[in-house]
């Protein structure tokens, strides 16, 4: 990125020459102004979004004008390029404008302005109540342009805007001088847009940033339909092409936080084994003592360096969405490890991964129901030891790193996991008594490796390193991911499936204040598990003092199942470990070229008989359809 700063020397032309340069490059340039303000460029961009400070000099005793005139500059920077000044040489500014416009126009062989402003309505007792206002939007343009069409998709779509469940009232007004209250107009073709100051409380003197964010982050979307309409610009020329230097920072010192420290470790006891030799001699009747590993981590200093990272510097409202989301979630981590075995856990762990709503619940009986109902298959005994298992692991491994050497290919068997087989930060886990069916051991590699250790790899190749550690609710379709390729494999067995049930009716019973025999013989009595296998299930769910994550592998089936029914795509989701809600700002940052298309694809994508059951999934199957 170009970036450098002018100084009072540096004429028009060689603003001119700087963005012609950094457009012919294809690079992003951005320019701090010598009198107050920015202007940057991602690309040849057919549109340009501007922010004129009228108000920052004017020493207006109500407010600090300065500081509003920094919050309405960001209604402009959500765009791939704007032009921000606070200059008072009115004149001045207007030129540079002109000479930004005017290299985009040439780069782009065309370019809507647009200029944004915020009136701030000045202390007093008939200034407008913040709490019982809806957002409005007024249109400025003149008589000839835009076209008709623009200003109509405009309108329609500033309509739509809604701030704390209030819509948007928009107004066009035509006007022979589009410009800012007090300023010079810019010159024709220019759109005017009057944002009210719905983030401000003039009244009291107070800032809303999160309305600011809110109204920033639906403009973004507005500004680009309108440049589509008056342009015939595909949406992917509409937005950023990279990632800019906040956003890369954030994202580092998130993705820094985030590997500094392994959550299911730090919440899985490391005397599994010796809890259960406890519970079966108390004729699974006393609850069993539980050890948890010391912290590998200082929590505090992890959070002092997660929420002193600048999120409100990143512009782009996309992305910021998503580092937001991973921060909070992030945070929320640390503070579950803090609280393991007090009564703060569950309750952050029922905010974090959610409660089994009413039809997960229903699915999990029905699907008991249905196994109860079959006759028992007759299945051989021979089971593959920690050893074995690795030594399979890692020869897909191996295959996988071949073609990306994000893919680690160690596996390391450990003596303290509770359970049999675990992914932490990309590597594979083994507990080193675990006794793996052999009718299941393709199923878990395309389950552990093929999804999750896949996912992890696929993530890495993006810009974005929160793409490997995982965004915001992950969870759910990486199971659902995971779970799904195990019938994909032909391993989906019926035991597996009263696992998986069993999961949500004692994340149920958890949340209903069962303790743990309670809860050991719900999953045991209610699934119609060997005590061995129950005690298994109630010793995840009560790990740490309540962890509902488990009930995720058959929400994120259930949910992964009627994405596919509706049509929704498959391969793409393998881009990293993301939630089914983030696809669309995901498949938009790829449309942009910020992301990548995923490199790497499951084994069983070459295996015609998988892919004959995925287009079965993607034909229309329910759950229960998979027994």
């Amino acid at each position: 990125m170009t970036d450098a700063p002018t100084t009072d020397g540096h004429a028009l032309a060689d603003l001119r020459r700087q963005l012609a340069e950094g457009l012919a490059a294809g690079a992003p340039v951005r320019l701090e102004l010598p009198h107050g303000g920015t202007v940057f460029v991602d690309h040849a961009v057919p549109l340009l979004a501007v922010h004129r400070c009228a108000g920052a000099a004017t020493g207006d005793p109500a407010l600090d004008a300065r500081a509003a005139c920094a919050e309405a500059h960001r209604l402009a920077t959500t765009q791939p390029a704007y032009v921000l000044t606070a200059d008072a040489d009115a004149e001045r500014a207007r030129r540079t404008v002109q000479a930004v416009a005017a290299a985009l126009a040439e780069a782009a062989g065309e370019v809507l302005v647009i200029e944004v402003w915020s009136p701030v309505h000045e202390h007093g007792a008939d200034s407008p109540d913040p709490f019982n206002r809806a957002p409005g939007f007024t249109l400025f343009t003149g008589p000839d342009e835009p076209s008709a069409p623009t200003v109509e998709v405009l309108c329609d779509a500033l309509s739509g805007i809604e701030v704390a469940g209030q819509g948007a009232q928009v107004d066009h007004v035509v006007t022979p001088e589009v410009a800012p209250p007090g300023l010079p107009p810019l010159g024709v073709g220019v759109v005017g847009l009057a944002v009210d100051a719905v983030f401000h409380n003039a009244r009291d003197g107070e800032f809303y940033p999160r309305v600011l964010d809110r109204v920033r982050g639906a403009l973004a979307p507005a500004l680009t339909r309108a440049a589509q309409t008056a342009t015939g610009a595909l949406p992917a020329d509409l937005g950023r092409r990279s990632l800019e230097p906040a956003a890369l920072a954030v994202d580092r010192g998130l993705s820094d936080v985030a590997s500094s420290f392994g959550f299911l470790l730090q919440v899985t006891p490391v005397n599994g084994d010796q809890a259960w030799e406890d519970f079966r001699v108390s004729g699974c009747d006393r609850e069993p003592e539980l050890l948890y590993r010391p912290l590998t981590f200082d929590p505090d200093a992890a959070r002092r360096a997660l929420f002193a990272l600048p999120l409100e510097d990143v512009e782009d409202p996309v992305v910021a969405g998503l580092l937001r989301e991973s921060r909070d979630e992030t945070g929320a981590h640390i503070r579950m490890i803090l609280d393991i075995e007090t009564p703060r856990f569950l309750p952050a762990s029922v905010h974090t991964y959610g409660f089994p709503d009413d039809g997960l619940v229903d699915l999990a009986r029905q699907l008991v129901a249905s196994l109860d109902e079959r006759p028992a298959s007759e299945t051989g005994r021979e089971v593959v030891g920690a050893t074995a298992f690795a030594a399979a692991a890692r020869a897909d491994l191996e295959h996988y790193h071949r073609h990306s050497d994000a893919v680690p290919v160690e596996v390391e068997v450990r003596g303290d996991m509770a359970a049999s087989l675990m992914v932490s930060r990309g590597q594979l886990l083994v507990g080193e008594h675990a006794q793996i069916p052999a009718r299941r051991v393709r199923a878990l590699l395309a389950h552990e490796v093929g999804t999750h250790v896949l996912t992890y790899a696929n993530g890495r190749a993006q810009p974005l390193g929160l793409l490997h550690h995982g965004l915001a609710g992950y969870q759910d379709l990486q199971e659902g991911l995971a779970v799904l390729a195990e019938w994909l494999v032909g391993g989906l067995t019926p035991g597996r499936f009263r696992t998986l049930a069993a999961r949500v009716l004692g994340a149920q019973a958890l949340i209903d204040g069962a303790e743990f025999v309670e809860l050991f013989r719900t999953v045991r009595d209610g699934a119609g598990l060997s005590d061995r296998a129950a005690f298994g299930v109630a010793l995840r769910l009560r790990r740490g003092g309540g962890l509902t994550k488990d009930m995720v592998y058959l929400r994120g089936l259930r949910d992964l199942l009627q994405h596919l029914s509706d049509g929704g795509a498959y391969w793409p989701l393998f881009v990293g470990k993301i939630a089914l809600r983030h696809l669309p700002a995901v498949e938009a940052l790829r449309q942009r070229g910020v992301l990548v298309a995923p490199p790497l694809r499951p084994l069983y994508a070459d295996d015609p008989d998988a892919l004959a059951r995925l287009a079965e999934a993607q034909a229309g199957l329910s759950v229960t359809d998979l027994l």
